[in-house]
């Protein structure tokens, strides 16, 4: 009897002294914010140039980057990332800009994303060897289109008046022409007025893209004079909102990531996106362990007038610590990677 309980009393002191697991903590979700400039190809505006330099200096370093080392010489301080939809019309007008490429690779700074943006210029169709298509508008739904100082129309054409085929085409003369920058284009993509239709999903993905950044929340735009564009953005995203997160959408060719679009600064107040982060805030405290995803933005031929409202808005949410800690800036890429292990199927 006393050999069995020593060898009970030894195996209890194994038990205890075996090295246990550790007891993980549960994974802490935050507001993941990606910031985005359209740059539309109608025109580079020196006052939009200056107009974003004006956000990147308001919006400062990246949070949590290291500060300057005082011994020469001194790193550069990583800026808050962001994510250029460009289209590639600044290269195709009769006589484009000789120093598009050179301005546009000085705006795109490091840790910054290039991706694709496409509107159905006329002088792209014509680079993409397509016959142009010159209606309808998706402004005003006839055949009167916007017309710009150097003679190109087009921005305003609705991509359905397409096929797949002349979609893949205008797509692919795009990338090739942004290549020249000799800047990495991401599978990012943006469809020129949110217009981002199956026939249009469809090509992106059958060209290699992986993420689609073109709903939006019809309603932001109910208040322009312009009333076709908003009934149009509902027929293509009838259940998307401000707080949308990213869903998958089903193209022939396989899944795609949709990145939705919480605001636009240009149809927008700072307070009501203020009020999309306010909202981010509420997601993650009823879901802590999960990433909550905005989407913002502005463009760069209307910077003067809109860019400031979204430094505002950053700046008054930086102000508010219950905000604030749980921010973290990316570019739509690293947004969409992030997003990929919780994202869903789409709202019907």
């Amino acid at each position: 009897m006393p050999i069995m309980i020593w060898a009970y009393l030894a195996a209890l002191v194994a038990v205890g002294c075996s090295p246990s697991k550790p007891v993980l903590a549960p994974p802490k979700g935050q507001i993941v914010v990606a910031l985005t400039i359209d740059w539309e190809g109608a025109y580079l505006s020196p006052d939009g140039l200056d107009a974003l330099d004006e956000f990147r200096r308001v919006l400062g370093p990246a949070p949590g980057a290291p500060s300057p080392s005082p011994v020469p010489p001194v790193p550069p301080v990583p800026p808050v990332p962001m994510t250029h939809f460009i289209s590639a019309a600044y290269f195709t007008k009769d006589h484009p800009d000789p120093k598009a490429a050179e301005t546009i690779t000085q705006a795109v700074q490091n840790g910054d994303e290039l991706a694709l943006h496409l509107h159905a210029w006329r002088s792209l169709a014509k680079a993409s060897g397509i016959e142009p298509r010159l209606s309808p508008s998706f402004l005003t739904g006839t055949d009167k289109l916007l017309e710009f100082e150097d003679g190109d129309i087009g921005f305003d054409v609705d991509l359905d008046a397409y096929t797949v085929p002349e979609l893949r085409a205008l797509v692919r003369t795009s990338r090739r022409l942004l290549e020249q920058m000799k800047i990495r284009i991401s599978k990012t993509f943006r469809a020129g007025g949110y217009l981002g239709t199956p026939k249009v999903l469809q090509a992106i993905r059958e060209e290699g893209f992986v993420a689609d950044c073109s709903a939006t929340d019809y309603r932001q735009l109910d208040e322009r004079k312009d009333e076709v564009l908003p009934k149009r953005i509902k027929e293509i995203w009838p259940s998307v909102d401000t707080t949308s997160q990213p869903w998958f959408v089903d193209a022939r060719g396989g899944s795609l990531l949709e990145m939705p679009i919480a605001a636009f600064a240009d149809y927008a107040t700072a307070d009501e996106m203020v009020a999309v982060f306010e909202a981010a805030h509420a997601r993650l405290r009823k879901e802590p362990g999960r990433d909550v995803f905005v989407v913002l933005g502005f463009h760069q031929e209307t910077a003067p007038d809109f860019s400031g409202r979204l430094g505002e808005a950053v700046q008054k949410v930086r102000g508010r610590p219950e905000l604030a800690d749980g921010l973290v800036f990316t570019t739509v890429e690293g947004a969409a990677e992030r997003a990929r292990a919780a994202a869903t199927p789409g709202p019907k």
